[in-house]
């Protein structure tokens, strides 16, 4: 696993002036959401010595993830400031990455650690910066020996400009055994060109399974066989902080029960993806339900 830590601080009043400290970004939420699952996720990041980077720790420990990934850092946790959803636009996130744990030249691996079948990169953190390449050829190594999956969870504020960002973004598709988005990175990455069309170009470009989140929506997926799309989950929305990274910890998770993970060239057939899309759309509906990323456990899926 391989992804940004973040601590995010939440505004508690309107002024504001307190803020609550939570645990996030894309790569830990994943690992968090996988381990809660029942699987065991190394997560590969530098993370910070500090007060809040021994939080993360002590977070991924309880969750049994694997952490011997982690590569200690004496530079402090980057942050990001929440400002809350208004009617006019989603949550908004000040990142604040200069100096911090993020940028550290760390001594990334080159190549997948024995016993690893697959790898998941996501968002920024594996497209630009110190873990960009490391990211891209972890990748290529996961799709050729097992499987692999990217996330681009698009920050805009932390890419370069727009025609720079795509061709990162589609380098790291054309290396990944599963491609993922929102609605919003593909109108992000893609103005104007329908969801189904995007995912072809992902499927042109390399990627087995491409998928797109919809929020109420659901989701679809395709891949050189099959269209599957499944429905929204009927809940009551409290906090949509992390759903995408819990839809793809749900997604996975399902393909290792079925031992589909870390099968190298495999295309899965219609009503098995649909299985795979089921139980990732149900993990992040009940992650939506409550505050925060708090992905389910296991035996809260049925």
């Amino acid at each position: 696993m391989i992804g940004e830590a973040i601590a995010d601080f939440l505004p508690l009043d309107e002024v504001p002036e307190r803020f609550a400290c939570v645990l996030g970004g894309s790569g830990f939420n994943t690992t968090m959401a996988l381990a809660r699952l029942g699987l065991q996720p190394r997560y590969v990041t530098p993370l910070s010595t500090d007060a809040l980077g021994r939080r993360f720790r002590a977070a991924l420990e309880q969750e049994q993830a694997d952490t011997s990934g982690l590569m200690p850092s004496d530079k402090p946790m980057p942050v990001a400031i929440v400002s809350p959803a208004q009617a006019s636009h989603g949550a908004m996130f000040a990142l604040h990455l200069a100096g911090s744990a993020h940028e550290d030249a760390a001594d990334w691996p080159q190549a997948l650690p024995s016993g690893i079948t697959h790898v998941h990169a996501a968002s920024f953190a594996a497209t630009v910066g110190a873990a960009a390449e490391p990211s891209l050829a972890l990748l290529a190594d996961g799709k050729a020996r097992g499987t692999s999956s990217y996330d681009p969870n698009i920050r805009a504020a932390c890419l370069p400009p727009h025609h720079e960002s795509v061709a990162l973004v589609e380098a790291r598709v054309a290396h990944a055994t599963i491609a993922k988005a929102s609605e919003d990175d593909l109108g992000w990455l893609y103005p104007g060109l329908p969801p189904d069309q995007a995912l072809q170009r992902w499927l042109a470009l390399g990627a087995r399974i491409a998928i797109v989140t919809r929020g109420k929506h659901g989701a679809l997926a395709l891949t050189a066989s099959s269209f599957v799309e499944v429905p929204g989950q009927r809940v009551a929305v409290v906090d949509t902080v992390g759903a995408g990274d819990t839809f793809t910890a749900g997604l996975l998770g399902a393909m290792a029960q079925e031992s589909a993970l870390g099968m190298p060239g495999i295309v899965p057939g219609a009503e098995q993806l649909q299985r795979w899309m089921t139980f990732a759309s149900k993990a992040a509906a009940i992650s939506c339900s409550r505050p925060g990323c708090d992905p389910p456990r296991l035996g809260e899926l049925g």
